[in-house]
């Protein structure tokens, strides 16, 4: 025998031996798990046993449903209902009754006391008023004694010849005059006018044959007691000049005082 054939029965036996040993430990398992399965022994329909074991094996197990939660619905906002008062007791009556009592006392004191003060306020100027008066009326029986025994002041003097002359009145700066049978030579002088008093002041002259003032004195109707304001007047009216005539001519001049 030759290494060729010798070296083929090696790798023959070897190759045998090996599908011997692959055979071996496949089929052995597969002989003893179905040594130790046993006899299966059934009671009753083996087929509805066995359609209810293959059933159960091969139904899988239901899965749980999941139920949605319905969403909380909104609780709505309850509308606030109204506050209803009480009803007045008759303790809160009386309280309600006590204060407009008060309430009305207090407006009647208040209008007493300003009618009380309205009657003191006219009261005071009455007062006032019937003062000045009297200061008027005693500086006109003081000063008009000679505007008074002049008072006729028509200048019907024998020597008077220009008598009716339509001159013989008019106004100059808010003042005005009166002389009869004479014209104003100029302007009326104004007096010094710096006191706080309202009014007029009227003054009685006596004119010269040349036209100047002679003689002058407060006469009537006068209404400022103020003797400042009135000798300012007097002294104004001894200033102003006239135009000449015959003889001696009478007659007056009325300041008026505004306040400024």
């Amino acid at each position: 025998m030759n290494k060729s054939d010798l070296y083929g029965i090696i790798g023959s036996g070897i190759i045998t031996g090996l599908l011997i040993l692959l055979l071996f430990l496949i089929v052995l398992p597969g002989a003893k798990k179905i040594d130790d399965e046993g006899i299966m022994v059934s009671f009753g329909n083996a087929m509805e046993g066995a359609g209810m074991n293959e059933q159960q094996q091969a139904t899988p197990d239901p899965k749980p449903v999941v139920t949605p939660t319905p969403p909380t619905p909104k609780t709505p906002t309850p509308t606030p209902k109204p506050v209803v008062k009480d009803l007045m007791t008759q303790d809160d009556n009386s309280v309600a009754i006590a204060e407009q009592k008060k309430k009305e006392k207090q407006e009647k004191q208040q209008k007493d006391a300003l009618e009380k003060r309205k009657q003191d306020d006219l009261r005071v100027a009455n007062e006032k008023k019937r003062k000045e008066q009297e200061a008027i009326d005693k500086a006109n029986s003081m000063d008009g004694m000679f505007g008074n025994s002049n008072s006729a002041g028509t200048g019907n003097t024998s020597g008077n010849t220009n008598l009716g002359n339509p001159l013989g009145s008019g106004s100059s700066g808010g003042n005005s005059w009166s002389l009869n049978g004479r014209s104003l030579n100029g302007r009326l002088v104004s007096p010094n006018y710096d006191r706080d008093v309202e009014g007029k002041v009227t003054v009685n002259i006596r004119v010269d044959a040349n036209g100047n003032v002679i003689n002058a004195s407060v006469g009537s109707p006068t209404t400022i007691s103020d003797p400042t304001t009135r000798n300012a007047a007097v002294t104004a009216a001894k200033n102003t000049r006239f135009t000449a005539g015959n003889g001696v001519a009478t007659g007056s001049i009325t300041y008026n005082f505004n306040l400024r």
